[in-house]
């Protein structure tokens, strides 16, 4: 468990230090006096989430699918970590010119690759190696290994900038963060060295006449649909209710940074622990109603959340995160496992990556734009509140009536008395 979690936290702990760090950091890539760069800069964020999701979705979804999840596992830590750590020791703009931005452009753009498909394969390494009776909470360390690593980074740069100073962090501290995630990279190296190979039952399903790709489009395309409608509120509640929740905060009540960070931290270890519990519960009343769950809470809780972050009392502020991480945790620990039971073995990665990232991708990617837009142009300050609520109307239309949900009996197509298909 431990093995199909540490990649997703290596991927997230650089993706949220990044996005603290990015304005220390900025000015030694992308000069505001050179356009070029101006640009690469602006468009290089979306092509690395956008386009690259996709793709490493596939591109792992193959390798897991094909080769096998332990192959797939052991290729997506190291495209993970290698380029998290590179940023750490790129020389800037001012030493190489424009190579700098290029090179940096390039870790992004692997860094996305990995996203797209490390998440699902270790969804499914994670549930098929576990007990019948145990795979929800089995597959919960997948989203409890992106959570941490959130945490885990907003902490890292936390201290970074508390420890070191400003001026540090500007000239040379803002690299400690990247660095440090070789720390990370040996945990995980190790950890997915030392597992052992695919179980029987996998290793026979793999092999095909054909590719999972054009397996997955041509077969498995209503379950790709019904994983990614699902999963809308997990691209909501993980830019919107952690990223973006706290610029928010400071904004609209004039709380200190310090003060929306720490709100920001408990939410995160809240849903670290929803998280457990949620898959844990799901095993004993059912996953996909334990889902559903969760997404009742988002959509009841999410207005009340914000309300309570915008008082900007603190007791009050708390209880906001604990709304927010709960209804998190008890949708996203479950949805693994459920996700998992919809699709054959032979195909499993494949179909997960690329529905999982194209979803999270696109509501993940605009869903922040699309805040800043309603909340800084049309003064409608409630917009975080409003978009996770309609992503989880989706995902909760989606559980509740959408055929392959509705009438799913949670059992995998290996549990079945025919053949592994």
């Amino acid at each position: 468990m431990l093995a199909g979690a540490v990649g997703n936290a290596i991927e997230f702990y650089d993706f949220i230090v990044y996005a603290y760090l990015a304005h220390y950091f900025a000015a030694k890539f992308f000069p505001t006096h050179d356009p070029v760069v101006g640009m690469m800069a602006t468009y290089g964020g979306f092509a690395a989430g956008m386009l690259m999701r996709p793709i490493g979705g596939i591109l792992i979804g193959t390798i897991g699918d094909r080769i096998g999840r332990k192959a797939a596992l052991q290729f997506s830590v190291i495209l993970i970590s290698l380029p998290t750590f590179l940023i750490g020791v790129l020389p800037t703009y001012d030493e190489i010119g424009l190579w700098a931005p290029l090179l940096l452009l390039l870790m992004r753009l692997l860094q996305g690759l990995s996203v797209g498909g490390e998440y699902s394969a270790a969804i499914v390494f994670l549930v098929e190696r576990a007990p019948m009776r145990r795979r929800g909470f089995a597959g919960s360390f997948s989203p409890l290994g992106a959570t941490f690593g959130l945490l885990l980074g907003s902490l890292v740069a936390f201290f970074c900038v508390w420890g070191l100073g400003e001026s540090v962090m500007h000239d040379w501290g803002w690299r400690v963060p990247f660095l440090a995630s070789v720390v990370l990279t040996l945990i995980g190296v190790w950890l997915r060295k030392k597992i052992a190979p695919d179980t029987p039952d996998v290793a026979d399903a793999q092999p095909s006449k054909h590719s999972p790709v054009m397996d997955a489009f041509k077969k498995y395309w209503r379950e790709m649909l019904a994983i990614g409608l699902g999963n809308s509120l997990m691209g909501a509640t993980g830019f919107i209710g952690f990223m973006y929740a706290v610029p928010w905060m400071v904004k609209q009540t004039g709380v200190s940074n310090s003060l929306a960070f720490a709100i920001n931290v408990i939410s995160l270890s809240v849903c670290c622990l929803m998280t457990l519990v949620a898959g844990s519960i799901s095993d004993r009343i059912g996953r996909i109603r334990t889902v559903v769950i969760g997404a009742w809470i988002a959509l009841c809780g999410a207005w009340p959340a914000f309300m309570l972050f915008k008082t900007g009392d603190w007791p009050l502020m708390l209880l906001g995160s604990l709304i927010i991480g709960t209804a998190h945790g008890f949708f996203g620990g479950p949805f693994c496992a459920c996700m998992a039971g919809l699709i054959p073995p032979r195909v499993r990665v494949t179909v997960i990556a690329f529905g999982y990232s194209f979803s999270v991708g696109i509501v993940g990617g605009l869903a922040p734009v699309m805040t800043e837009y309603l909340v800084g142009h049309l003064n409608f300050h409630m917009a975080p509140a409003l978009l996770i609520m309609l992503a989880a109307l989706v995902s909760l239309v989606t559980l509740l009536f959408h055929p392959l949900w509705r009438h799913n009996d949670e059992s995998f197509p290996e549990d079945r008395p025919h053949a592994v298909a």
